[in-house]
């Protein structure tokens, strides 16, 4: 694998091994897709991502739909990470608002940011109050975001998860043009971007996401006679050397150690190969 250019600009993961994968990080200001099997650490990795934007000095977003801040925090904290510098945007949907319109979009105009240890608390008043919520759309999400952004600048975002968006309901063509436009908007604003979504499944059709993205991380975690394997692989890095090969890593009370310089054993190759699905 062919090093960095001299003078490229990088921002590291905050994972070592991966970096070495991504031949020295990921470039600025783009967005990058992270699809891992459920358990495969996808969590996990995103925050090593705004950690180290975190000891960097940078500004950090979290978006989260799929998982309340409490639980975020507790995960982020079984590492040992103090999470609470972390901007949160909670953009969780209530059960009685996946639902379908018509053809109206109900945007939510409520700026609902804050640190995690202040949205911890937020959190606890709602369930005390008023249990209806705004619906949620890659709409109402753009317009969510662009308010955030005219309050304030990031360099680092997490969304998690946009396969969950999907969920909602989006016609294909509505939701191609939705994530364009999302995309554009991120790269407008210089941020660098983790999107985080399942591995695909059979028949699934092409998500125009995995193609408008300048990469995919793609997480697996398998077993093999009785033992568990978790490999990272880089499917698509546009503008850079990168590896090629799978590699395995592991996750300990440190978090996620990729080992950069093994490969995984032929059994587990050919298991994984075989039910390799690509979007």
């Amino acid at each position: 694998m062919d090093m960095a250019a001299e003078g490229d600009e990088r921002q590291s993961t905050g994972i070592p091994g991966l970096d070495k994968m991504l031949n020295g990080g990921l470039i600025p200001g783009r967005s990058y897709i992270l699809a891992g099997d459920p358990g495969s650490g996808k969590s996990t990795l995103c925050g090593h991502f705004l950690m180290e934007g975190i000891r960097n000095e940078e500004e950090v977003l979290y978006v989260t739909i799929d998982e309340p801040p409490s639980d975020l925090s507790s995960n982020l904290q079984s590492f040992g990470w103090d999470p609470d510098k972390i901007t949160i945007l909670n953009a969780h949907p209530k059960v009685r608002d996946y639902k379908i319109r018509g053809s109206l979009i109900e945007v939510a105009a409520q700026r609902s940011v804050g640190v995690l240890k202040d949205m911890k608390e937020q959190e606890k008043d709602k369930k005390k109050g008023d249990p209806s919520g705004p619906d949620l759309s890659l709409p109402s999400l753009q317009l969510m975001l662009q308010k955030e952004f005219d309050h304030k600048s990031y360099n680092r975002l997490v969304l998690d998860s946009i396969i969950s968006l999907k969920l909602l309901g989006t016609r294909d063509i509505e939701w191609e043009l939705g994530i364009n436009s999302l995309l554009r908007l991120l790269t407008e604003e210089n941020i660098t971007t983790i999107l985080v979504t399942d591995n695909p499944k059979k028949g699934d059709a092409i998500r125009p996401e995995f193609f408008l993205s300048r990469g995919i991380i793609r997480l697996h975690k398998l077993i093999v006679k009785g033992k568990l394997y978790r490999c990272v692989y880089i499917e698509k890095f546009r503008g850079s050397a990168h590896d090629l090969q799978i590699r395995p890593f592991s996750i300990s009370f440190r978090g996620i150690e990729v080992d950069s310089g093994r490969n995984l054993p032929g059994d587990v190759m050919n298991i994984l190969m075989t039910n390799y699905l690509r979007p």
